[in-house]
């Protein structure tokens, strides 16, 4: 696979810094139109693409780390009996919603696996 240049790589960076298009080819220093033919290159889109999922899985870890502190915290506005019902009640909910999600999220998981077996069988 071809290897991105270093004025693509200033770019690459400067689009996962910027909140917009203009601010990041104006970032890495170079023409509008020169971002533009950058952002259509085949080898550009999936570094940007790998790229952004390598920041959303450092992001996916920390929201990870900080679940069981709010788990907590949930459940201590849930148990609190001097708390308003109406937080307590959405404390609860919250538990419950997000319980029943990684329970379908495993079963979901499991799903994708066979298939992946019987994919990779045939």
């Amino acid at each position: 696979m071809d290897e991105l240049n270093t004025r693509q790589l200033k770019f690459l960076e400067a689009l996962l810094i910027e909140t917009t298009f203009e601010g990041a080819y104006k970032r890495a220093g170079i023409a509008k139109a020169t971002a533009q033919k950058y952002r259509d290159l085949p080898v550009f889109k999936e570094a940007y693409r790998n790229a952004k999922r390598k920041a959303m899985e450092q992001v996916t870890t920390s929201l990870q780390r900080a679940s069981i502190e709010a788990v907590e915290v949930l459940k201590s506005v849930m148990n609190d009996e001097e708390a308003p019902p109406s937080s307590r009640i959405q404390a609860a909910r919250t538990v419950l919603d997000n319980a029943y999600k990684g329970i379908e999220l495993d079963d979901l998981a499991e799903r994708i696996e066979k298939v992946e077996e019987f994919m990779n069988a045939n």
